[in-house]
């Protein structure tokens, strides 16, 4: 199945080919434009139906009790992405967020940082504490009383009252995302805006839709639709920056960046107790 990446990059290859003005070509080279652009007006009334509708993600029956039962296997390319990400990101002087669906997976790359929340609607405090003290070896930097479950909305909104808005310093969620609409994503966006810090990031896992095997999955139902432009738009348009990756042609990944400088008034670890 061709793309619609794939077919937008053909078009502008082709329109390039054309203004050099290949007399011969000419003609063939713009029936095959032609060709291209209607391709992609035909998928247009499929992602107008896909998007229009807020509530699709519950239409296709991506519901909160469908995606806990998810088990996703990623590959090693993806976990050395998001291990060196996060290592790379992750201070103690700054909270930490995971949007935690189905799989407490990764939540031990945040033993760098001092408290840690995780949204959730699978594990409690607990079960976060074992699968913690599991991972990795009992010291110092790993302690699990610095982490905090919070629950997990649906609707995209991460509230004050959970996770304090204007404080954490790295967001993170993995196979979330792609089972939301567009008016859930937006929701989230708005929300990691909300509480990251000023030069705050957050790593987020979204399926591109232009891309060929993930307009499969769209096609399919296992995914809902979403796209690089779209999430790009909705970025910009609560002021968060984006820079995106796309691992093995299927895993993409956008790094939402809040303006400012990341500072931090502590100079040194509280000590945090069993709650």
């Amino acid at each position: 199945m061709v793309s619609r990446r794939q077919i937008k990059q053909a078009i502008e290859i082709l329109s390039n080919a054309c203004e050099e003005d290949f007399i011969g070509l000419k003609n063939e080279i713009q029936d095959s434009i032609n060709v291209a652009r209607g391709l992609i007006k035909s998928t247009e009334s499929k992602i107008t139906a896909l998007t229009k509708d807020q509530g699709k993600s519950q239409l296709f029956g991506f519901t909160s009790a469908y995606v806990r039962k998810l088990k996703h296997k990623h590959p090693d390319s993806v976990k050395n992405f998001v291990k060196n990400w996060c290592v790379k990101q992750t201070d103690w002087r700054y909270p930490w967020c995971y949007l935690c669906a189905n799989d407490l997976k990764y939540v031990e790359h945040a033993v760098r940082s001092h408290l840690v929340y995780v949204c959730t609607n699978i594990f409690d405090d607990k079960k976060i504490k074992n699968y913690v003290l599991k991972s990795l070896s009992k010291t110092a930097e790993s302690n699990p009383n610095m982490f905090r479950a919070k629950p997990l909305e649906f609707t995209g909104h991460i509230r004050d009252r959970y996770v304090p808005h204007n404080q954490i310093g790295t967001l993170i969620s993995l196979d979330f995302v792609p089972y939301l609409s567009i008016e859930q994503i937006k929701n989230v966006i708005k929300s990691i805006s909300d509480v990251l810090r000023p030069g705050g990031q957050a790593l987020i896992h979204f399926s591109d839709g232009d891309g060929e095997e993930e307009w499969r999955s769209v096609v399919e139902h296992k995914i809902t639709y979403v796209n690089q432009n779209i999430i790009e738009n909705l970025a910009d348009d609560v002021g968060l920056a984006t820079n995106f990756y796309n691992i093995d042609n299927f895993y993409s990944f956008v790094v939402l960046t809040k303006s400012g400088v990341k500072t931090s008034i502590k100079d040194h670890l509280t000590r945090i107790e069993q709650i």
